[in-house]
């Protein structure tokens, strides 16, 4: 058996300064993978793809390239094939993007409009103002995207080299399984809670020395 991309549509913007550059791009060719996270990985990099070509052609001059692009799927699934008819995956697989990050790379960027939250895959991640809160497997952070209209709050590194991390749109996943959506919600929420308690202890530590 095999995976399948059927009618895949990203959105991608640039996270460059004020760069203006948000474009929705439609994935026409037939891409198959041996497993679902192998169809989303080509997907990601042919919109990235796309997205460079076109960003390039629109800005050239400007005196930037399409800068850590935030790509996210907002229509299509990713089918299983067999010999017979084609069964639609749960849509909770069409649901999340899945992106690889390298130790370093930027996952949140400070400043920019929050949509998503994220889950960590695999490896690990953590905060640049505070690298002592490590993110590991199943947990969740990126609180920012439950409030309307806010920017995110810190910066978010990967720790680990093939960093991978969930993003999902809450209201999105939320209609499609609830439950997961909840499990997701909760653990944002109690990371928020985590960090507010080592804030509180730095600030009674500080009062104290």
């Amino acid at each position: 058996m095999a995976y399948r991309l059927n009618k895949g549509v990203f959105e991608v913007r640039c996270r460059h300064g004020h760069c203006s550059f948000n474009a929705q791009l439609e994935i026409k060719e037939n891409l198959m993978g041996m497993t679902e996270s192998d169809v989303q990985t080509e997907a990601w990099k042919m919109a990235r793809d796309m997205a460079h070509i076109k960003h390039d052609s629109l800005h050239i001059g400007r005196g930037h390239a399409l800068e850590n692009p935030e790509i996210r799927m907002v229509s299509g699934t990713i089918q299983l094939t067999g010999a017979g008819p084609v069964q639609v995956l749960p849509q909770e697989h069409s649901e999340r993007l899945v992106r690889e990050f390298n130790k370093g790379d930027l996952i949140l960027k400070k400043g920019d409009s929050a949509t998503a939250v994220c889950e960590v895959l695999k490896g690990a991640a953590y905060p640049v103002r505070n690298k002592n809160h490590r993110y590991k497997v199943g947990d969740c952070f990126g609180v920012a995207a439950l409030l309307p209209k806010h920017a995110r709050m810190t910066d978010i590194v990967a720790g680990e080299d093939r960093t991978k991390i969930g993003f999902y749109l809450l209201a999105d996943l939320n209609k499609k399984d609830p439950k997961k959506a909840s499990q997701v919600l909760n653990r944002v929420i109690e990371d928020t809670l985590d960090v507010i308690g080592e804030l509180e202890e730095s600030l009674q530590s500080e009062r104290t020395s």
